[in-house]
């Protein structure tokens, strides 16, 4: 994993919105790295120790679980916990300065292609593969992509059209779920604010892996990988409803409209908020054509029992 993805790490930290797996990821490559440790221990020592001790504690409590896990009478060094420590202290900017981005002499950022809210962006990747990354969506990969293995990351939705190469693997890497292929045409959904990543595959061979799982699934496969629970769903699909985006329409096979109002927000950059507890837990099966906003909502409205009413700039969606 590139350090870039670290940085990120940290930065969610701060903004509290990590979550204990990427805290237990954290804290192993902060452990681990030996380079790391001793530039962390020399900076720490030269800086201000004086730390909130409520704050403190909680940071180590929440790392210490995550990095001892149900190892029992394991050691740990106390200085281990004092560099740790510093990621509280404005050492950080400088740790952000030295580590990652002067790093970049000897690894170059990542190429990032993103689309936000309300457009969609198409690539075309050095080795010919072409990519349509959907609203609020990025991709990034390293300037060695291609030459081992083809490795992309994904955050949000793309549709892949894989060029063939036997002898360098295509790989989009979700977190710690990974799509392994060779040449085909596959769809992926894997937004941070949804609870599933989804992957449809139109032609040709996938493979899909997480922890100690894989499918291996063919043309008309939805694999749905739960991140809460880890566990991975198969069902059989019509794959080209599943690319309808593509073509600036949506398809929603018995979706919430909790979810589809997310991704309407995605796709027109609107705020939608929900007056009733019961509605978010309508569900809407179709396809609904491009045309706005008010036409996705007017569509909706006609089999899901609620009405809009504009709110300054929100749109509020109230109970029939």
């Amino acid at each position: 994993m590139d350090k870039t993805y670290y940085k990120e790490l940290i930065e969610k930290y701060f903004e509290g919105n990590i979550t204990d797996d990427e805290i237990k990821e954290l804290s192993g490559w902060i452990k681990n790295d030996r380079r790391l440790q001793d530039w962390w221990e020399d900076e720490f020592s030269r800086s201000d120790t004086d730390i909130n001790p409520i704050l403190r504690d909680k940071l180590f409590a929440r790392i210490k679980e995550k990095t001892q896990g149900k190892e029992k009478k394991r050691t740990i060094c106390p200085n281990y916990w004092r560099w740790v420590a510093a990621m509280l202290l404005p050492v950080c900017i400088a740790f952000f300065t030295y580590y990652l981005i002067d790093s970049s002499r000897t690894m170059e950022a990542p190429f990032v292609v993103k689309a936000n809210k309300g457009d969609k962006a198409t690539i075309e990747l050095p080795d010919g593969t072409n990519v349509v990354l959907n609203s609020a969506s990025q991709l990034s990969y390293l300037n060695n992509f291609g030459e081992k293995v083809r490795r992309v990351q994904l955050n949000g939705e793309a549709y892949f059209k894989v060029a063939h190469d036997e002898k360098h693997p295509f790989v989009v890497q979700i977190g710690d779920l990974e799509v392994k292929v060779l040449g085909t045409s596959f769809n992926v959904s894997a937004y941070e604010d949804s609870r599933d990543v989804t992957v449809v595959l139109l032609e040709g061979k996938v493979g899909v892996y997480v922890q100690a799982t894989s499918h291996i699934m063919k043309p008309g496969d939805k694999i749905e990988y739960n991140k809460v629970t880890h566990k991975i769903t198969t069902t059989q699909v019509h794959p080209s409803d599943y690319i309808e985006w593509t073509k600036g329409n949506m398809y929603f096979e018995k979706e919430s409209l909790e979810n589809i109002m997310k991704t309407l927000s995605r796709i027109y950059d609107v705020e939608i908020r929900f007056d009733s507890g019961k509605l978010p837990k309508e569900y809407f099966t179709g396809t609904i054509p491009g045309g706005g906003i008010q036409n996705a909502l007017n569509i909706l409205m006609l089999t899901s029992p609620f009405y809009y009413e504009m709110d300054g700039s929100v749109i509020v969606l109230k109970e029939k």
